[in-house]
């Protein structure tokens, strides 16, 4: 693994879990969206009773859980921390396209205000007063600049992340 990269502390019940390639191919399968064990079945193979097994070792390990909403079928789908095993680069992803749209919003209320005449936008890297053309740089640009290097760094994270997915599953497969 990545010496920089976030740690996935895992708990014994989990770890034990993700120790067979099955159970790890049904947390992908659910990862994709949620399904019946009849759909599981046709899908990976396998015996019902075989695939229920599976299941419910996910489900005390808190990767998964069961969904009955009183109807004919049941589901299966990922708890929240089945999801952050899968896709522990999902928190800086969100962190990033937040601050980008933080970003904007501020650029586009420098842009409103300074419009409208409500502001006469300070230039950064400027001495002269505002009401004159002063070179450097307008809040509102630099606003934007930022926006677009936060977007930049979540398409990143969100690239490394699946790399490091598939490097994890990867070694489980190997062991």
């Amino acid at each position: 693994m990545d010496a920089g990269a976030p740690k996935i502390t895992l708990d014994q019940e989990s770890f034990k879990a993700l120790a067979s390639g099955v159970r790890v191919e049904i947390l992908k399968r659910l990862d994709a969206r949620r399904e019946t064990v009849t759909d599981l079945s046709n899908l990976m193979s396998l015996s019902k009773p075989t695939l229920l097994e599976h299941l419910e070792k996910l489900q005390n390990a808190g990767l998964a859980k069961r969904i009955d909403e009183g109807r004919k079928w049941i589901y299966y789908e990922l708890t929240d921390k089945g999801r952050k095993i899968l896709h522990p680069e999902r928190v800086s992803i969100t962190l990033a396209l937040g601050t980008a749209v933080a970003l904007v919003g501020v650029g586009l209320f420098f842009v409103l205000s300074s419009s409208a005449g409500m502001l006469e936008a300070p230039r950064f890297g400027s001495t002269a007063p505002a009401t004159e053309a002063a070179p450097g740089v307008s809040p509102a640009i630099l606003a934007f600049l930022l926006a677009g290097v936060s977007a930049l760094i979540a398409g990143f994270l969100h690239r490394h992340g699946r790399r490091r997915r598939e490097r994890f599953f990867e070694q489980l497969a190997a062991n």
